[in-house]
């Protein structure tokens, strides 16, 4: 089988890398030299536009930051829907809306062509290690087929139903990365000011009822005061937005989202381009405090 991968960044360079490795015969597209030529030195093969792409392969994968870059890549003379035809099948990991994802659907059925919403969870981390985990929506009958080639790089594939209903189930657990880094920053802050050493917190809680997955992710990158982006504020203001706009269309209160989206877009207004642990630097620089880690010496 050959297999397309478009979207060439944290997440999907090692994505690709994986169906290499996996034996797959890789083909990629990026606009940028820099991530085309990593790829080629690990055994991928390059092709100029979508188009050519998925005449070329079996299986297209997309990995795209927005609903915007969706519709650049899918649509147009070299896009890939002008490319497609039946039997082939296109799975898009991109955190969009179902909105998106139906258009791709409706569109790439026109052609014969199957499409499959699969967005991923676990991080630059879990791309690297090929851990991620992928949910999907789509037609039944398609996914024993996809979930063969997700193995490459998913350790938990599942299908959540219909098309959409992967990224719905995205869009929650986002949602819920802003409540819970929201929280997390007044629970650091607040420990710090009442003069608990922050790491030791994070210890107890871990083993109490309050801790989630995102301490974990959050925990050393605040303690060693290292922002560098694994998900950015810009990315996760993004995917609550979405999620918003899904609730509206639903006619659903989010009510305690709503409050953690405005913690996410105030942090992005001066640390966008940093990691979602850096959501509790406006509140550090408000309380005047900074969490971080202890030595010994002031235990």
């Amino acid at each position: 089988m050959k297999v397309g991968f478009i979207g060439l960044g944290t997440m999907g360079l090692p994505m690709a890398r994986h169906l290499v490795e996996a034996g797959y015969e890789t083909y990629v597209v990026s606009r940028s030299r820099g991530p085309i030529e990593t790829a080629l030195a690990f055994g991928a093969f390059e092709k100029e536009t979508p188009k050519a792409l998925i005449e070329t392969v079996d299986v297209v994968m997309t990995c795209l930051p927005t609903p915007d870059s969706i519709k650049d890549v899918y649509d147009g003379e070299m896009g890939l829907l002008a490319g497609a035809s039946r039997g082939k099948v296109i799975i898009d990991h991109s955190t969009v809306n179902p909105a998106t994802n139906e258009w791709c659907y409706q569109e790439s059925a026109k052609k014969g062509t199957a499409f499959v919403d699969a967005p991923i969870s676990g991080g630059p981390m879990g791309a690297e290690a090929g851990t991620l985990t992928i949910m999907c929506g789509c037609d039944e009958e398609v996914f024993p087929a996809v979930q063969q080639v997700l193995t490459a790089f998913g350790e938990y594939i599942i299908r959540v139903g219909q098309v959409g209903s992967g990224t719905t189930v995205k869009l929650l657990n986002n949602m819920l990365i802003g409540v819970h880094q929201s929280a997390l920053a007044e629970c650091y802050v607040m420990a710090e000011k009442a003069g608990v050493d922050p790491a030791i917190a994070y210890d107890v809680i871990k083993r109490s009822a309050g801790f989630s997955k995102s301490m974990d992710w959050a925990v050393d990158a605040i303690l060693d005061r290292n922002f560098d982006a694994r998900f950015s504020i810009n990315l996760l203001d993004k995917d609550i937005k979405l999620a918003l706009g899904l609730a509206e269309e639903l006619n659903m209160p989010l009510d305690v989202v709503k409050v953690g989206a405005e913690k996410v877009a105030h942090a992005k207004e001066k640390y966008g381009h940093q990691d979602v642990s850096a959501i509790i630097r406006p509140l550090e620089e408000a309380t005047n405090s900074i969490v971080k880690r202890r030595t010994k010496e002031n235990h």
